[in-house]
């Protein structure tokens, strides 16, 4: 990792491991983050556009105009136009010649669990694999079927989340504050098998072919009490070694804790390698339970 860079993106590669994506003079590069010690100093008083995704190369691009954003977005509107990706395409007037084309690919329609109260709904192009509820950070999830375009799992997807108890969208805090209970697998199991139940008798739907997804299981969270980790989002300084990254939620060891940073507010944002020791200040308050 270089010394000063723009951190861009963060996911999960194709063989299901996490990344960071930064850019530093233009250029996009990516490594991986399990194992490795960090001590990053960011600037959260300017936040700028990570730039735009080339899909026809695979390539991800910088922005040409270095432009800075509002801390909602992560791209400027130039570099948006310039994806032409947009993941909420049912909600859109028109949709890009991209759109269009990713539109036409099979995509999948799965149930993401993060606790036995917090279940979601979701669909992803079968081409990325099961990245997107990696990206989501889903404990457990159930792919139940592949349809032959984003628009048919769409339709499906729309009538499940009408349903009682099954979200649509789960927010980051809330995913944040779930980490703190530990993963049974067996409650897993059964609460996306009851969410089924209420999609048949409901709906009259049923998934024969479904598949179970044991996403912890990639977050590398066996044998580690998440029970007091620490809540360190906004504290500028990263630091630690990266032992677990669930979602957008990296969790460093640090002098003995547990320390929980979104990722998802530190993108965007210029970061460089803090020189000499670390000045940490960690909360007293710890996540909370939501």
């Amino acid at each position: 990792m270089p010394e000063e860079f723009l951190l861009s993106y963060a996911s999960f590669d194709a063989e299901n491991r996490p990344f960071l994506e930064w850019q530093v003079d233009g250029r996009a590069e990516r490594g991986d983050v399990l194992g490795q010690e960090l001590s990053l100093e960011f600037d959260f008083s300017t936040k700028y556009c990570t730039g735009w995704l080339d899909f026809a190369n695979h390539c991800s691009q910088a922005c040409p105009d270095g432009a800075t954003v509002d801390e909602k977005y992560e791209n400027c509107l130039k570099c948006r136009n310039r994806t032409g990706f947009n993941p909420a395409f049912y909600h859109a007037d028109s949709v890009s010649a991209q759109q269009e084309k990713i539109n036409q690919n099979p995509h999948f329609l799965y149930l993401a669990y993060f606790s036995p109260e917090v279940i979601k709904v979701g669909i992803s192009q079968e081409a990325r694999g099961i990245r997107r509820p990696l990206e989501q950070g889903a404990r457990v999830a159930l792919k139940l079927e592949t349809f032959a375009s984003a628009l048919i799992a769409r339709q499906y997807e729309a009538k499940i989340a009408s349903l009682n108890g099954i979200m649509e969208t789960v927010a980051a805090s809330k995913k944040l504050g779930l980490i703190k209970q530990p993963l049974d697998t067996a409650t897993a199991e059964q609460a996306l098998a009851d969410a089924l139940v209420r999609i048949q008798q409901k709906l009259g739907l049923d998934f024969p072919s479904r598949t179970l997804i044991m996403c912890d299981d990639y977050f590398h969270t066996e044998g580690r009490d998440f029970s007091s980790v620490i809540d360190m989002t906004g504290n500028k300084v990263l630091a630690g070694t990266v032992v677990s990254v669930i979602g957008s939620v990296l969790i460093t060891e640090y002098d003995g804790q547990l320390l929980a940073y979104s990722l998802k507010k530190c993108i965007g944002h210029r970061a460089q390698t803090a020189q000499g020791t670390v000045d940490l200040e960690i909360p007293n308050t710890q996540l909370t339970l939501f």
